[in-house]
């Protein structure tokens, strides 16, 4: 038989990718990291996910996107993932895991394959470490506020948090993360010992763009991974 692609194809509305586009983009302007050639990609999925590959490839998933209620919050889950590029999360992991052998013998292709293998479970698999997440929290938050957004990301982690309740604490977009609570928690105090000022929701604009409907849980038969925002 035909063999099918494990990761889902892209969203076929240009509307939807020109918008995610325009907000991703005002993040990145605001980040540490402006000059690099930033490309955000929406995955035509239930599942919720969110991800950031070297280079500035940025990807969300049709099914996150339905999980927010306006612009702030998807400028805080952007601002996470963009974080988790200009800080060199994933460069930095696949250097440090054991799981990569790298030696003197192997030929250039093994070496790729090698670390391609490791991105690919780090990505997907939500493979960063606490310090990792909790960095992309604080510089992804401050990127949103520097945009002229309010806080976001908070939020989003609430309502997900109470969308996976009776799920495994080991699936979803948990595998890797700190405590949620403790993430909100930091994210609160941030706004605070920041003094973040920025109060932009954009709720109209978001609603008028994006209309996907969520999907619960147990209907979702694939999720990428184990998800990671």
């Amino acid at each position: 038989g035909v063999q099918t692609c494990a990761l889902p194809i892209l969203v076929q509305d240009k509307a939807v990718h020109k918008y995610v586009t325009l907000v991703g983009t005002m993040i990145t302007q605001a980040s540490s990291r402006p000059g690099l050639k930033w490309k955000f990609i929406v995955l035509d999925t239930d599942g919720v996910n969110a991800y950031a590959a070297p280079g500035g490839f940025v990807h969300i998933t049709r099914g996150a996107l339905s999980l927010l209620s306006n612009e702030a919050e998807l400028a805080g889950v952007l601002g996470h993932e963009v974080a988790h590029v200009t800080e060199r999360h994933t460069v930095n992991a696949i250097k440090k895991s054991k799981g990569v052998e790298l030696t003197a013998e192997m030929s250039r292709s093994q070496v790729l394959s090698a670390v391609a293998d490791k991105s690919y479970e780090i990505l997907f698999e939500g493979m960063y470490n606490r310090g990792d997440e909790l960095d992309a929290d604080a510089k992804g938050a401050a990127f949103a506020n520097a945009a002229g957004y309010a806080p976001g990301l908070g939020a989003f982690l609430q309502r997900l948090a109470d969308r996976n309740k009776g799920q495994s604490a080991r699936n979803g977009l948990f595998a890797s993360h700190p405590e949620t609570k403790e993430r909100i928690d930091k994210l609160g105090a941030q706004v605070v010992s920041q003094r973040f000022a920025s109060n932009a929701q954009v709720a109209a604009r978001f609603k008028t763009a994006i209309t996907y409907t969520p999907v619960p849980v147990a209907q979702i038969t694939q999720e990428i991974g184990r998800a990671h925002v």
